[in-house]
């Protein structure tokens, strides 16, 4: 027997108490709720959704620390179980690119930097095109991905997570790039350390492997994109 709006706006304010920050786990756990009490009500019971409700989450979720805790404890697992399951995904997506064709690309990339001349208007030209490339996973995240749109106060598990992602050849470039300097910034020394005198074949392979990363991170969004539309369809 389906609960009508005012028992599911019941249902609503109720969770509204527990620290759920993702909309996904919220949507979850409620409809876990919803579908116990549903049953309830099927198998003939006939109390007031108050009560059912208190049934429900004391019978399925009462731990050691008590309701609320309980449930929040789980929501974070889902968090973690998420976490880690996307970032499986993500490698899964770059070994499936790992291929005869990215690797014919990537040698012939290379090879084409030994024809370049050295000098400092190649390497920076090599240098941007390695930063729009890291740029474009982050980017076409954040456009692919706004489609999921949750409620008021919660925020996306899928976005949060894969945006995470699309930022790492971002975040490892600037590491890579300012961490061996920290020392002497340190020591107040000159480091000696130049862009430009990184060889050509270097920047090249770096070039090649974020762009094999941005196939992979675009595989990931649609993966994820149409699992959500999904269960959207579902609901």
């Amino acid at each position: 027997m389906r609960l009508d709006y005012w028992e599911m706006d019941y249902i609503h304010t109720r969770m509204k108490n527990y620290d759920i920050k993702f909309q996904e786990i919220y949507n979850e756990l409620f409809d876990h709720i919803v579908t116990a009490i549903e049953e309830r009500r099927a198998a003939g019971d006939t109390d007031s959704i108050e009560r059912m409700y208190e049934g429900v989450v004391n019978t399925q979720f009462r731990g050691f620390y008590g309701v609320a805790n309980e449930i929040e404890e789980l929501a974070k697992s889902h968090e973690n179980a998420y976490r880690s399951k996307v970032r499986k995904m993500i490698w899964a997506n770059y070994r499936y690119y790992l291929n005869f064709k990215t690797l014919l690309f990537t040698i012939v990339l290379i090879v084409l930097s030994f024809e370049l001349p050295h000098n400092k208007s190649t390497s920076l030209v090599l240098v941007i095109a390695i930063f729009a490339a890291a740029l474009f996973s982050t980017v076409f995240t954040y456009i692919e991905l706004r489609s999921i749109r949750p409620s008021r106060g919660k925020t996306s598990l899928v976005y949060a997570h894969t945006l995470v992602l699309a930022n790492f050849p971002l975040v490892l470039l600037n590491c890579a790039l300012w961490l061996p300097q920290l020392p002497y910034e340190l020591m107040d020394k000159d480091p000696g350390f130049k862009l430009v005198n990184i060889p050509l074949p270097v920047l090249a392979l770096v070039l090649a492997l974020i762009l094999i990363y941005d196939l992979s991170c675009v595989r990931l969004c649609r993966q994820e994109l149409e699992r959500f539309v999904h269960i959207e369809n579902m609901q």
